[in-house]
């Protein structure tokens, strides 16, 4: 009897204002060493104005990426970055490898969150931030969302030609995310080993508030595999090799 190929591959889940374009030295390094890279465009990143689209499509969006991988076989790591990790906490618990017990299924094996807020059951995004906006978040009346100054928040640590390129990509988000009930679902890192890649130079999403995201989960009795790296923000901009080695530590761990 020959054995079963195991598929794997690696899921993207871009944050707010950022497009896969943004995370194609990220995409280029893991493809080079031969890992199939998915990262689609989430539809609240389509600079719609005013907005067309609620967290719940960029949810649908992925479990239909996630249900169509499971169906031939594939084991996926997910990487999720900042607004990533809401969507990818409330729409992978359906997933988890094996799905039903059928081992040649495929599912998310692991997931990595970089930079990133990580829900609880039932919580808003808004309500892990206290309750509003970060001060740095300027909001329309139309609805949209634009940051105060991307440069500094997003890209502190990059040179200013990519800061400028960077910056050109950037779409608009909005208000809406930040308050919507994600809906009814089991929390993600609950069901499958779970890691935190902490950015320390990272002035949007602090390190002390990555690291008080960590606790949360960790009091609920689950274990976090940290990582650290001294990027800001966007490491996949940044250090793209130190983020391809964390995924590979964490893809060799299954």
């Amino acid at each position: 009897m020959t054995a079963r190929k195991i598929i794997k591959a690696v899921l993207v889940i871009t944050g707010a204002w950022h497009v896969p374009y943004h995370y194609r030295k990220l995409i280029a390094g893991l493809e080079e060493k031969g890992i199939r890279t998915i990262c689609p465009c989430l539809p609240t990143n389509n600079n719609a104005v005013p907005p067309n689209k609620t967290v719940l499509d960029d949810i649908a969006l992925i479990r239909d990426i996630v249900s169509s991988e499971v169906a031939k076989g594939t084991q996926l790591t997910v990487l999720a970055h900042s607004y990533g990790g809401v969507i990818a906490t409330a729409a992978l618990g359906d997933f988890v490898y094996p799905v039903n017990g059928d081992l040649a299924q495929g599912g998310v094996t692991n997931i990595i969150y970089m930079a990133s807020f990580m829900i609880m059951e039932g919580e808003t995004l808004a309500q892990l931030c206290g309750g509003s906006l970060p001060p740095f978040v300027v909001a329309h009346e139309d609805g949209s969302l634009d940051v105060d100054d991307p440069a500094y928040y997003f890209y502190s640590d990059l040179p200013d030609n990519e800061v400028k390129e960077s910056m050109k990509m950037l779409v608009t988000h909005q208000a809406a995310v930040h308050f919507t009930n994600t809906g009814r679902w089991k929390a993600v890192w609950r069901m499958v080993p779970t890691s935190y890649l902490i950015c320390e130079g990272d002035t949007a999403l602090v390190p002390p508030a990555q690291e008080m995201i960590i606790g949360r989960v960790k009091a609920e009795g689950i274990q976090v595999r940290e990582f650290r790296c001294g990027g800001g923000h966007s490491p996949f901009l940044s250090m793209p090799e130190k983020v391809v080695e964390v995924v590979l530590e964490v893809m060799g761990s299954r």
